[in-house]
């Protein structure tokens, strides 16, 4: 079987940022189906780094431009017209999209729909062009794989006649996190945090993920405690967050700041592990996978309010209201000041998993591309 891939996404999909979450499934999935052939169509050039499998042939399909008929014309002309030497037997749009004009049977991966409140990590473009065509996409797919039940709601309350097709896979977390030793936390404090305590946020620089409302409360927690602890961002810059990384250099603490850029999941495990507690500001996202994180290495969460949060961490967080910037601070002060409040989160995680890595989910999307055709009712 030869399986057509819309992997464009990949380029964006980064350990901080996203989890590299698509990046993982289908690395995973090429492997676990060596008999079959997978073509990888990216609009650029391919992610540095990625190793791919003997049986992944990458394409190249360069990306015309930033504007919504650029994507267009890739999306609608550019990549049939480059999957049809190749005759695929089946397409995965990693990004939840798919080329209309193609009959190809069609499976999509969909990680939430913010871009419905104009909340999305895409451009503004990209955002425009998904909310016009995404009933479309829903509607032609023989079936649609979410990463949660949070992600399964956004997808039912937008079109509840896609059920019978709607698959939701497990997801995983690598062994790297795990709860650090004494002395292991004291060498990740000086190493990122001159020594001292620190409260992590895993999110790249952009609107969407209240980074701004993180640094307002941070600073109303410095005035308040007059601490030494520290905030380690771990995230990329994007072009929708350039004004807060413009506004970062004149920011009053901005001693007490550490912003990783180029963070890769051994270093993402090294900052979560050795964190005072992890600051998840992220709302809109359809998977709190730095959430789940911080509960592998028995770190705990303050959450801004959110489904994705609450599916994640249960009663194991402190969850801030979202339209009161001083009640993240509280939270935040908190969770600092009070060690009994913090083994009491603790001792709520839930329960992990048995599996830790992708295999599940890799092994649940073949099914979900392969397996019948769903009815529609």
């Amino acid at each position: 079987m030869k399986i057509a891939v819309n992997a464009a996404c990949l380029r964006r999909d980064l350990p901080a940022d996203t989890g590299a979450v698509a990046t993982q499934i289908i690395v995973t999935l090429c492997r676990q189906q060596p008999a079959h052939q997978f073509i990888l169509f990216f609009d650029g050039p391919a992610p540095g780094g990625m190793e791919f499998p003997p049986n992944v042939t990458p394409v190249v399909l360069p990306l015309r431009g930033e504007k919504a008929w650029h994507y267009y014309w890739w999306l609608e002309w550019q990549l049939p017209r480059a999957m049809k030497p190749f005759q695929p037997d089946v397409y995965l749009g990693l990004d939840g999209t798919l080329p209309l004009r193609s009959k190809i049977p069609a499976t999509l991966l969909i990680r939430d729909l913010s871009f419905l409140l104009d909340a999305g990590l895409q451009s503004p473009a990209q955002q425009k062009r998904l909310k016009k065509n995404l009933m479309n996409y829903l509607w032609r797919a023989r079936s649609i794989a979410v990463l949660s039940e949070t992600g399964k709601d956004a997808v039912l309350d937008f079109a509840p006649s896609v059920a019978s097709k709607l698959s939701v896979l497990d997801i995983g977390l690598s062994d790297l996190y795990q709860p650090l030793e004494w002395d292991d936390r004291e060498a990740i404090k000086r190493e990122f945090a001159g020594g001292a305590e620190y409260f992590l946020v895993t999110a790249g620089l952009h609107p969407r993920n209240n980074i701004m409302p993180v640094f307002k409360a941070f600073s109303a927690l410095k005035r308040r405690q007059l601490s030494s602890i520290k905030l380690v961002i771990a995230g990329s810059a994007t072009p929708a967050g350039a004004d807060i990384a413009k506004a970062l250099p004149s920011y009053k603490f901005r001693n007490d700041v550490n912003w990783i850029q180029e963070a890769d999941q051994e270093t993402l495990a090294k900052l979560t592990g050795g964190a005072y507690a992890m600051i998840y500001p992220v709302r809109l996202d359809g998977l709190a996978m730095p959430v789940y994180a911080a509960q592998k290495c028995q770190v705990p969460v303050v959450a801004i309010e959110g489904k994705a949060a609450k599916e994640a961490a249960g009663d194991s967080a402190l969850f801030s209201d979202p339209a009161n910037l001083d009640d993240l601070s509280e939270k935040m002060s908190r969770i600092y000041k009070d060690e009994q409040l913090r083994s009491l989160l603790l001792a709520k995680i839930p329960p992990q998993k048995a599996f830790s890595s992708w295999e599940k989910a890799a092994e649940e999307l073949w099914a979900a591309m392969t397996g019948p055709v769903p009815q529609n009712p």
